[in-house]
C-alpha cells in the first residue's frame, strides 16, 4: 500500500483536544503551524513565508502522552501519514491536510526537554540485572539479593546456570 509519510517541523498552535472514541480508543487532536523562513541576501535579514497548517491526530498511548506533554506554542517535530481531504462549505471548495502522527517530540533546537518513561518497560525473561559500583553489570548479583534463602538462590542459579555468591 502506498502511503505518503511526512515529517513536519513546526509549532503546536491549538489546544490539544483529548477524547476517547466510541470503542474507548484514546485520541488527541491538535494543529501544527509551520512557516518557512528564508534569508534575503539583498537585505541581510530573515523573512517568513506563508504559514501552513496541519491537523494532527494521535491514537492510543501516543494520544495520552501528547495530551500530557504538549501545549500551545511548543516547538515540535512530528512524523506520520499524510491525508488530504477535499470538501465543500457552501459554495467554497475546502482542502485540509491531516497527519496521522506515528511519532512526535519537542524540537530541541528551541529548548530542552526532560524525558519521563510513562510505565515500566515490559520485562524480558532472564535474570534481573544490577549495576555494581565499578560499573560492571551482572545478572546474578541482584538475583541472589532478591531471594531470601540460600537454597532458593542455589536452585535458581542451577536452573539459570549462573554462579552463586557465597
Amino acid at each position: 500500500m502506498n502511503e505518503t509519510t511526512v515529517t513536519v517541523v513546526g509549532v503546536v498552535c491549538s489546544e490539544v483536544r483529548y477524547s476517547r472514541s466510541s470503542d474507548e480508543t484514546p485520541t488527541a487532536r491538535f494543529q501544527i503551524r509551520t512557516t518557512a523562513r528564508r534569508y534575503d541576501k539583498r537585505t541581510g535579514t530573515w523573512t517568513e513565508g506563508e504559514p501552513s497548517f496541519y491537523s494532527a491526530a494521535c491514537y492510543r498511548a501516543l494520544a495520552e502522552h501528547v495530551a500530557s506533554s504538549m501545549g500551545v506554542g511548543d516547538p515540535v517535530v512530528a512524523t506520520g501519514r499524510l491525508r488530504i481531504s477535499h470538501w465543500r462549505r457552501g459554495e467554497e471548495n475546502m482542502v485540509s491536510a491531516e497527519i496521522d502522527v506515528q511519532a512526535i517530540g519537542h524540537d530541541l533546537r528551541c529548548g530542552t526537554s526532560v524525558y519521563r518513561r510513562s510505565a515500566p518497560p515490559a520485562r524480558i525473561p532472564g535474570p534481573p540485572r544490577a549495576r555494581k559500583a565499578d560499573g560492571v553489570t551482572t545478572g546474578t548479583d541482584q538475583a541472589v539479593a532478591l531471594l531470601s534463602e540460600k537454597d532458593e538462590a542455589e536452585t535458581t542459579a542451577e536452573v539459570m546456570e549462573l554462579p552463586v555468591a557465597a
